[in-house]
């Protein structure tokens, strides 16, 4: 029996028209929840970057680990690296586009994070805990590049941290030792694989460097000691970590800074609430620095200069662990008397 043909072309039609209205009907559900959706923020105003680094499976705060903020374009809008407290803190950020908070490590794996709007806490400033993961013993390299040796180097010297420089005592068997903070590094490496460091513009012998690690401070030679064939510390007879005696009581340092010009503040007065040492007066480099002896929590509390156009900002809370050996980097910034944008 013949099928009628108008028939069986109104049916293909028919079912034409309704793939066609289908996929209409499918496109503007889909057009409507993109409309629908909320529009994620790329361009930020950042004062303040600061949060903890903690390692996924122990909980235990990581030191040493490298921050890098880095805008779209990648350019690296500010550094810093964790404290012993696993902490670290970049100050005067700026305009930021798609930004991106890189944390790296010889012994993690590097973790990325986009920032958006949920890491601001309160006006401008961006608060950000992150875990990571250490890297297996059998995944690391065993043989390393010359050339890598001064590069993991850098990664214990860095601008406004500290280490320590022993020196041997008349007495055998004795030491001393010299904390100093880092202002300006500069490491290499020799055709032999020896490793050449000039800190603050003067030389100094790795051999006698100590660097924070794990809580104590270690030699940086018996630290990088699979770097080298020579194995110079192993020679050597010094002590691995510093005796803690050996230590200077906890730093509390930083520097008054303008908001607007980002020029330091002179005459502004500090004081460390908790402590029995006189209040310090900021200089032309707008500096101060407190010795800390004993653990605990303090506030330090900055008075801006007499008859000043700055407002006071509010006390900060400092958690120092140890009263000897640490250091704090604790810098603040004065707004004018007509602004309101505190970091907490």
């Amino acid at each position: 029996m013949m099928k009628n043909p108008n028939s069986y072309q109104e049916s293909i039609l028919l079912l034409i028209s309704r793939n066609v209205l289908l996929k209409v009907i499918l496109f503007f559900l889909s057009f409507s929840k993109l409309i629908a959706q909320p529009k994620v923020q790329i361009e930020f105003q950042v004062n303040t970057c600061r949060g903890v680094v903690i390692d996924k499976f122990s909980n235990q705060p990581i030191y040493g680990i490298k921050v890098d903020i880095l805008s779209g374009n990648k350019e690296i809008k500010g550094t810093a690296y964790t404290d012993d407290e696993g902490k670290f803190f970049i100050d005067l950020v700026g305009y930021l586009w798609r930004p991106r908070i890189k944390f790296t490590s010889y012994d993690y794996d590097e973790k990325i994070v986009l920032l958006n709007d949920s890491h601001i806490k309160d006006t401008n400033n961006v608060y950000i805990d992150v875990e990571m993961s250490k890297i297996p013993d059998d995944k690391k390299p065993t043989l390393f590049n010359k050339g890598t040796i001064s590069s993991r180097a850098k990664t214990f010297f860095w601008k406004n941290n500290i280490f320590y420089h022993l020196d041997k005592n008349t007495v055998p068997g004795s030491y001393k030792a010299s904390r100093i903070i880092i202002n300006q590094v500069s490491a290499n490496h020799t055709v032999k694989g020896e490793l050449e460091l000039s800190i603050n513009g003067n030389k100094i012998n790795p051999l006698l460097c100590y660097v924070p690690q794990n809580g104590k401070y270690e030699n940086i030679l018996s630290i990088l000691s699979g770097y080298m064939d020579d194995k110079i510390f192993d020679k050597s007879n010094l002590p691995r970590f510093l005796d803690e005696q050996l230590l200077e009581p906890t730093l509390v340092f930083g520097k008054i800074i303008d908001a607007i010009t980002k020029e330091p503040v002179t005459g502004a007065e500090v004081k460390i609430l908790g402590i029995s040492s006189n209040r310090r007066v900021t200089g032309v480099d707008g500096r101060f620095a407190f010795q800390v002896p004993e653990p605990g929590e303090y506030f330090l509390d900055v008075v801006p200069p007499f008859q000043s156009d700055y407002d006071s900002p509010p006390k900060k809370t400092l958690s120092i662990a140890s009263g000897r050996g640490g250091w704090h980097k604790s810098d603040q910034i004065l707004f004018p008397k007509d602004r309101f944008h505190w970091v907490k």
